[in-house]
């Protein structure tokens, strides 16, 4: 290891960890990522937000995804399980909404991309290094690794950023994790072959299937690669006593929409399982600590903020622990105001995730109208914008309105879940 004093180390090379890496080497500080895999690796959350657009300019890494050929991204299409009613929602067609377009990747591949660009900028990368301890001390933080060899090494860095993901490590270690209420799910999922894809305009389109208490995802990674994935209560999955995949090929079968566009599919990789959805910290920073991405707190995936999520915390995670080193604090009331927009971001896709389960917004979000600007507004919000206009802002409090007053006095036709 070139040094044992770092400006910054950070925990993770996924997208938070890389994204950090790269703004913190972009502002000439020098950082230590310490990551308990070897890239490239399988990860989960291949569908990317219009938003992440403007995070890969100012990192410099765009010309590097566009190279890398991942399948275009236009719009999601939402689709009642048994075929009945669909609505598709086109980015380049809000005009709230400043990028037109995403993309769907495959994580491994995408992932190592960021992670060498930071490389490339000058943070030095240490795969397969398995933090198991960090202490902070009044002038520095202290965290030991263990390398691939099994060797114990002891590094110090004036602050320390926890990308560690679903592993939570410096939260978990401080007992901050809070499960949303009734929101325990189950994910089940793999990548298929042979899947039938919409084509044309809509082809790359990310499929969101609504069944009566779960849903399915369908993102195509290449003209012949899907990632197919089941969500649905924990509760829900221990009833049924059979295996993830057992449950997740019962519900193909039972779910038209899906059942039809997979009849020829052939498994490349399943039985993939993911639990313990949706949950906060009670804190995002702390002395010489500041949490992002995964590590900040985890959504529902049914709209696809997982990536967008994890580099606007990174980046403005990493800009906040800039500005604290600089005036030669611990914690300061920028890193505070991050804690803030970063909980502010999350609660505006919240709000569609815990209501997407509920008849009632399946009953509007499924016949849409784009009267007031509506549908534009709903489409800047699902695009990952962060700073909404006013404009942007009351329409989506319309729709929300909207959504209280069909529950209690429909206003719009009812529509079966099955």
């Amino acid at each position: 290891m070139s040094q044992k004093t770092w400006d910054v180390i950070v925990i993770g090379g996924g997208p938070a960890g890389s994204t950090a890496a790269a703004t913190l080497r972009q502002a000439g500080r020098t950082v230590l990522v310490l990551e308990k895999s070897k890239f490239p690796r399988f990860h989960i959350g291949e569908s990317l937000l219009p938003y992440n657009r403007e995070i890969f300019d100012e990192l410099g890494v765009w010309p590097k995804i566009q190279a890398a050929g991942f399948m275009v991204k236009r719009g999601a299409q939402f689709w009642m399980g048994d075929g009945s009613r669909h609505t598709r929602m086109d980015f380049s067609k809000g005009s709230f909404t400043e990028f037109p377009e995403s993309l769907q990747v495959e994580r491994a591949k995408f992932d190592d991309i960021l992670l060498r660009h930071a490389e490339e900028l000058g943070a030095e990368v240490r795969e397969e290094a398995l933090v198991t301890e960090h202490r902070v001390e009044k002038d520095r933080v202290t965290v030991k690794f263990r390398a691939k060899d099994g060797e114990e090494h002891e590094v110090q860095a004036a602050f320390l950023m926890d990308a560690s993901g679903l592993g939570n490590f410096t939260a978990n270690k401080e007992n901050l994790r809070e499960y949303y209420p009734g929101h325990k799910k189950i994910s089940i999922f793999g990548h298929y072959s042979g899947v039938q894809m919409t084509t044309g305009e809509e082809k790359g389109d990310i499929l969101i299937v609504r069944r009566e208490n779960s849903w399915f995802w369908m993102i195509p990674l290449a003209d012949d690669k899907v990632s197919v994935g089941l969500v649905l209560d924990q509760a829900q999955f221990k009833a049924f006593k059979k295996t993830p995949q057992e449950v997740f090929d019962e519900a193909v079968l039972k779910t038209r929409t899906v059942h039809e566009r997979m009849i020829n599919a052939q498994p490349i990789t399943q039985g993939h399982v993911l639990t313990d959805f949706s949950y906060t910290n009670r804190a995002l920073v702390s002395d010489r600590i500041v949490r992002v991405g995964d590590a900040a707190g985890f959504i529902d995936p049914v709209f696809s903020s997982g990536v967008m999520l994890a580099m606007t915390t990174g980046r403005n995670g990493a800009q906040v622990v800039h500005a604290a080193i600089a005036a030669g604090k611990t914690r300061t009331f920028a890193m505070k105001r991050y804690e803030w927009a970063t909980r502010r971001h999350v609660s505006r896709f919240w709000q569609f995730i815990e209501r997407f389960y509920t008849k009632h917004f399946a009953q509007i979000f499924f016949q849409p109208t784009n009267k007031f600007r509506l549908l534009c507004a709903i489409n800047c919000a699902l695009a990952g914008r962060t700073r909404m206009t006013f404009g942007a802002k009351w329409r989506l409090r319309l729709f929300f309105t909207l959504v209280w007053i069909q529950k209690y006095h429909p206003i719009a036709k009812p529509i079966r879940i099955r």
